[in-house]
């Protein structure tokens, strides 16, 4: 019986039929994947089969909230996307903060299934019990804080909390995003690997949720004292961009000047990692714009910056950002030194419904495509190319958006795009498993290089986040070491399964330590186990092999986990990472042998598969014949 943190609930709405269901959440499926992210991936490798193409019916998108989600418990109240990638074919996992997840659990709900496909535009809203099908006829083709204020005006709630995809969902642009608290000061993005495409092949535009219940927790004395600890970690004064104070001074950009200082701040589509004009737009250059520090659900530390964009065609307007990665896709990967350009992408990129890693990367493509003379300006609708172009970023957001003239083709990803002009193209697509790469060189840090290529999801610097390399976190390891490497990236990529699935915030995680995080679930749940982090480590193992398990029955392996061949054979050209180059295979080896996979294909072992647990997935992968003799 479960004694709190979860409320025992899922709901399923099939958007065919109409049909709305409530289901119970088992305790077994609770103490084997314990929510978030590893609840979903449950949930898509049992219902989603093999060969399933990701905009059809049959695919599926999971919403899910972790045993922590709205908690007292803070930095813990974020939401997970789980579905079939469009832009990878693979599995499919999203995390956004704000204040949806912590609603949907007040609303009585851990998970949100979504099935099939509806005949016409809706969204949905669940007030509690409470839950219906909408249309979504006078909504649909609106920016996503357009769809989210009409929504309002319509449920006649100010309070709800809504998630929403713009016109690139709409529109099936591989990589558009879902985004949610736009009419608030604490937006979010669940923004890699398509979830807005898939809810746009749904016709599904918003969830609308207001939750007037509250959390039962198993020990509320127990968790008040535990609540207090880690406000005092995360509130402490520790001097570095990468602390809790950094984060609350500067948020996620603080640590941009640095990274550049390291060589591999990725300039100019990975040409380099050095980027000349990086001091004008890190934390300290973008602190003349904020206008408020805020945060999500119930957290101290207040990373979240509001921003004004004083010119352009979004002079006036306000972004819940831009975090590291937007300051770099919208920077150092085009080319671009102005702050306020990169202000004005963000708030486009959210109000159409665009990831903005993957957007900056087209962007950088085209425009190196274009330095090389690989394609012409003809081809791309006469925009000018030239690195840091205000037109070409301008434009090309809406084109992508809308899969206007040559934005139909940089809609599709740079894998795909790559594929359509041809030639020499692909060798400048960075992409891993067809996932644009995020704000890191592979070649000046080895295990964050190595957990880029293994990211279940595609390149991805979250999923095995190498904070040892990078800011000595929890301890130093050299950057250009290969010494255990593979085992110290399975490590990683385990436990921030782990913190995705409770749902925490990765950086606060990584920062305040996972220990009083296992103390608190098992004050809030009631499970013993949980209170011994080597047992949650098993859980992020389990729940890392599910999602291979997931990719290998799609075809995945061994080549699949690779990088881009420009970091294997061009050596860093200038920087703190100068004349090195990417080392992968020997690391590989290392990785697979920690995981109990086969080296050679990198298929998870029946033994490895049964050990957790998973007999089922270990049979239904011998039938295949993708199982590891």
């Amino acid at each position: 019986m479960l004694k709190g943190g979860y409320c025992g609930k899922i709901l399923r709405i099939n958007l065919a039929s109409q049909k709305i269901s409530k289901e119970n959440l088992k305790e077994d499926v609770i103490r084997n994947f314990l929510g978030g992210r590893g609840l979903g991936s449950k949930i898509l490798y049992d219902e989603v089969s093999a060969g399933v193409d990701p905009y059809s019916p049959k695919n599926k998108i999971i919403f899910a909230t972790g045993p922590l989600t709205g908690t007292s418990i803070p930095s813990v109240s974020r939401f997970a996307v789980i579905s079939k990638s469009p832009l990878t074919g693979g599995c499919l996992h999203s995390l956004a903060g704000g204040f949806w997840g912590a609603e949907l659990k007040k609303a009585g709900y851990d998970a949100i299934i979504i099935e099939d496909v509806s005949d016409s535009p809706v969204y949905i809203w669940i007030y509690d019990e409470h839950v219906e099908i909408r249309s979504a006829s006078e909504i649909w083709g609106l920016k996503t804080i357009d769809a989210e204020r009409l929504i309002k005006k319509e449920i006649r709630d100010e309070n709800a909390e809504i998630l929403s995809i713009g016109p690139a969902g709409e529109n099936l642009v591989r990589y558009a995003c879902v985004v949610a608290g736009m009419t608030s000061y604490t937006s979010a993005q669940a923004a890699r690997g398509g979830g807005g495409a898939v809810m746009g092949s749904k016709k599904l535009k918003a969830i609308a949720v207001r939750g007037t219940g509250v959390i039962n927790v198993a020990n509320p004395k127990k968790l008040k004292e535990l609540t207090k600890d880690i406000i005092k970690l995360q509130t402490t004064k520790v001097k570095g961009t990468v602390s809790p104070e950094g984060f609350s001074r500067w948020g996620t950009p603080g640590g941009l000047e640095y990274i550049n200082e390291l060589g591999i701040f990725p300039t100019r589509n990975f040409q380099t990692g050095a980027f000349e004009g990086a001091e004008n737009i890190g934390g300290n250059a973008l602190d003349k714009y904020v206008l408020k520090h805020t945060s999500c659900y119930i957290c101290p530390i207040r990373c979240r910056k509001i921003r004004l964009a004083k010119s352009g065609p979004s002079a006036g307007n306000v972004t819940d950002g831009p975090e590291y990665e937007t300051c770099w896709a919208f920077g150092g990967q085009i080319g671009n030194n102005d702050p306020q350009l990169i202000i004005e992408a963000d708030i486009l990129c959210d109000s159409f419904g665009l990831d903005t890693i993957s957007t900056g990367n087209v962007i950088g493509f085209v425009m190196e495509l274009y330095q090389r003379g690989l394609i012409t300006a003809i081809q791309c609708d006469n925009l000018d190319l030239r690195w840091g172009s205000r037109e070409a970023v301008v434009n090309l957001i809406r084109k992508i958006s809308y899969r206007e003239g040559v934005g139909a083709v940089l809609a599709e990803g740079v894998k795909r795009a790559a594929e359509i002009f041809g030639g020499n193209a692909a060798y400048y697509a960075m992409h891993v498993k067809g996932l644009e790469l995020p704000a890191y060189d592979p070649r000046g840090a080895r295990a964050h290089g190595l957990g880029i290529a293994t990211s279940n999801r595609g390149a991805c610097h979250e999923r095995g986040f190498a904070l040892q390399e990078l800011f000595g976190i929890p301890h130093w390891v050299d950057r250009f070491s290969i010494e255990g490497k593979g085992k110290l990236t399975k490590e990683n990529q385990d436990r921030t399964a782990i913190y995705d699935s409770m749902i925490a915030c990765v950086f606060s995680a990584f920062m305040t330590g996972g220990e009083i995080y296992a103390l608190a679930l098992q004050a809030v749940t009631g499970i013993e186990e949980f209170e011994i982090f080597n047992n949650l480590m098993l859980i992020g193992e389990r729940i890392w092999n599910i999602e291979r398990a997931f990719n290998i029955r799609e075809g995945f392996d061994r080549k699949d986990d690779t990088l881009p061949k420009r970091f294997l054979e061009e050596p860093m050209p200038e920087g703190g990472s100068k004349g090195y180059v990417a080392v992968l295979d020997p690391l590989l080896d290392e990785y697979y042998l920690a995981r109990g996979w086969d080296v050679r294909t990198g298929f998870p072992t029946r033994r490895k598969l049964e050990e957790l647990g998973l007999k089922y997935v270990a049979d239904e992968l011998e039938k295949s014949g993708r199982l590891a003799r």
